[in-house]
């Protein structure tokens, strides 16, 4: 088998590439990992450059994303399906597991439950090294296979070689940053880049009084807060002929704390402290190499890979409630009550297990993997094949079968799971008007076998300012080493794996109009998803406080989108965005939570494009009808970013977000917040 898939890998490289350059007009970034002339970018995208997140003052990737068209970024309390503090990651909708995200192209070691995964992965990243991130929006399961159910968000670096090297600095309510990047300007073939940064993100407390599972929560949640360091190297030699051999080695670890409301329940009488002055720590630490050799001919464009990563993970938890004996035995308790020794025991002991006094998990994910592409243009075809093999594995504490005594080493086991694929798509262009792209990826996947996957876009271009586009593609997602695995004892609940769980798949379904015509530019796009066998948890008989995995759920998301930007004077610009999305648990016909119904957003963006000039942005992001712990949720926050600059070395920037301090601790929305930086370049 092995020797099967090299062959396959072997024969994406075209025995000589000649020294002739071969590019293409116009060119924006598509679906499937290249680049493609406009007409041909069917499924809906949207590509944030630097000087687009310079201009919002972001400072991580989470807030270079928050004025993409049809993601949301919502945090929540520690008992929505976001892990407390964290950003769940939706494009149009669908799940945080069900987005993919990438690294030039490559996965990344992460957790791997729906309510972990994606959710801090995107806090790893310097965003001084990036250099612009693709969001592409719909099922593309044919072009990158498992988790691309929703969209991808590809976040691709800055190549070694151009000469700008930075540092700087930013001061905020939320995190103070340093950061730098090293690029020497170089005659090559060889260049080299190093990168850092350091984050102490600091502590902020969100109130917290409501009931889940008849658990009274009262008190203040503080979300992730502490240390983040990241480093970087990145090499690349170019061969002068078209072709580059790039090699990239990332570190990154966070030491951070949390601090959660307590938790009390009244029980036939009884009230009992389930969690008081409770607190965790958590440890990760990443680290991700990838090897990656590309190339143009005259009618090739190729590219191989060769990539590795791994997540260590260690967390302690420690709760300050009284002994459940000391509680239920005090003075208070009716004594017919305490003669019931027997079911009092039992209960003890369960408590004791779901609500520890201290606690510790241990977690090791690792995915290795190789892929390789080549494009082949003749005449009015463009054929794209490819070829990719990934192994993941998990070996930590929560995938043990062993109830823990409270004292001594957890026992650790480890699950693995293998994945292989080919595709090849059509890029035909029937007439100068009519562009037709079908697409089919065969994959198999140890954990649920054989999957064809099949997909299609049209697009006709009407005159030079109109062009009609639709696509249809499936997606799916294998089930996590976790989802099948897991044995976990954890905030009061205990969850149990499935092995025998089903990929969830999608259909989607995508047609809309684009317009550009000197100043005006807009797109309005319909859009329909419907989901099978989702993954969810399920409740076990006789029990509010144990679970298991299973194929349990049917979904549907439907919705519009459109966006409009006019170029009102030469340096100033307006933008518009609006998504409605109608997302259905169609297994019980209700909404699906943490999702907003309607949402817009209207941004004016200033340049004057000048050495010692001004630009920035004030935007205004609305959100009705957040649907959120059985709750609907509406609000509005006004952004303010803006930066001075020195000529071409020098960059101040000062900000502040939610000037009209718009708070809502059930979201964590904090209110308002400012931030304050430089930059200089050289």
């Amino acid at each position: 088998m092995k020797k099967v898939w090299l062959t396959a890998l072997l024969s994406l490289f075209p025995a000589v590439a000649g020294a002739e350059v071969y590019t293409l007009p116009g060119v924006v970034v598509t679906a499937e990992n290249g680049k493609e002339t406009k007409d041909t970018a069917f499924l809906p995208h949207e590509t944030l450059t630097e000087k687009d997140m310079e201009r919002m003052g972001a400072s991580n990737v989470v807030e270079a994303l928050s004025t993409a068209l049809g993601v949301d970024l919502s945090s929540g309390s520690q008992d929505s399906r976001t892990v407390m503090g964290s950003n769940q990651l939706m494009i149009r909708g669908m799940n945080s597991s069900q987005t993919l995200v990438l690294v030039d192209g490559h996965r990344l070691a992460d957790e791997d439950t729906a309510s972990s995964q994606n959710m801090n992965l995107l806090q790893r990243f310097d965003l001084s090294q990036v250099e612009q991130i693709d969001i592409i929006r719909g099922a593309d399961g044919v072009s990158y296979g498992s988790s691309a159910m929703g969209g991808v968000v590809n976040i691709r670096t800055k190549k070694p070689g151009s000469g700008e090297s930075s540092a700087g600095f930013r001061l905020g309510e939320g995190e103070n940053t340093l950061y730098f990047h090293e690029d020497p300007k170089g005659k090559g073939p060889f260049y080299l880049a190093v990168s850092g940064r350091v984050t102490r993100v600091r502590p902020l407390s969100f109130r917290r009084d409501s009931f889940s599972r008849n658990i009274h929560y009262d008190g203040f949640d503080v979300p992730s807060y502490g240390i983040r360091r990241y480093a970087g190297l990145d090499g690349l030699y170019d061969f002068r002929n078209g072709s580059t051999l790039r090699l990239k080695a990332d570190y990154f670890d966070e030491d951070t704390s949390m601090r959660f409301s307590d938790a009390s329940m009244d029980a036939s009488g009884i009230h009992v402290v389930l969690q008081q002055d409770e607190k965790s720590r958590t440890e990760r630490t990443q680290w991700d190499t990838s090897l990656t050799y590309e190339g143009k001919t005259a009618g090739n464009a190729y590219s191989g890979e060769v990539y590795y990563s791994r997540l260590k993970k260690y967390s302690e938890t420690w709760n300050g409630r009284a002994d459940f004996k000391d509680q239920i035995h005090s003075p208070y308790v009716p004594p017919a009550l305490t003669s019931l020794t027997s079911r009092l025991d039992n209960l003890l002991k369960k408590l004791d297990n779901l609500f520890k006094k201290w606690d510790y998990d241990r977690a090791f994910y690792e995915i290795w993997g190789i892929s390789g592409k080549d494009t082949i243009t003749r005449g009015s075809h463009s054929l794209t094949f490819g070829s990719e093999w990934n192994r993941s594995t998990y070996t930590g504490t929560r995938l043990s079968r062993e109830t823990y005594s409270g004292t001594g080493n957890k026992d650790e086991e480890g699950h693995g799971q293998t994945n292989g694929a080919f595709y090849v798509s059509d890029t035909w262009h029937v007439n100068s008007r009519l562009t037709f792209l079908p697409s089919v990826r065969l994959e198999r996947d140890s954990s649920f076998g054989f999957l064809g996957v099949p997909a299609a876009g049209l697009s006709y271009r009407f005159n030079d300012r109109m062009t009609w586009k639709t696509s249809y593609g499936k997606g799916f997602r294998a089930p996590s080493i976790s989802e099948r695995y897991i044995h976990l004892d954890h905030m009061g609940v205990t969850v149990d794996g499935n092995p025998d769980l089903k990929a969830e798949t999608s259909r989607s379904f995508d047609t809309g109009l684009e317009w550009k015509d000197g100043k005006t530019a807009w797109t309005i796009s319909w859009f329909d998803q419907k989901v099978k066998n989702l993954i969810d948890y399920e409740e076990m008989a006789g029990s509010s406080m144990e679970y298991r995995y299973v194929n349990r759920k049917q979904a549907e998301l439907k919705g519009l989108e459109g966006e409009i930007s006019y170029a009102l004077l030469p340096r100033w610009t307006v933008r518009g965005t609006y998504t409605y999305l109608d997302g259905r648990d169609r297994s019980e016909n209700t909404r699906l939570p943490n999702r907003s119904r309607h949402t817009a957003m209207v941004a004016l963006s200033y340049d004057s494009k000048a050495p010692y000039g001004l630009s920035g942005m004030i935007w205004s992001a609305f959100k009705r009808d957040f649907y959120f712990d059985d709750r609907n949720y509406t609000w509005n926050e006004v952004n303010l970013s803006f930066q001075k600059h020195w000529g071409e070395k020098f960059t101040a920037s000062f900000g502040l977000y939610n000037l009209l301090d718009k708070k809502i601790d059930a979201l964590y929305i904090h209110g308002r917040a400012w931030f304050a930086g430089m930059e200089m370049k050289w």
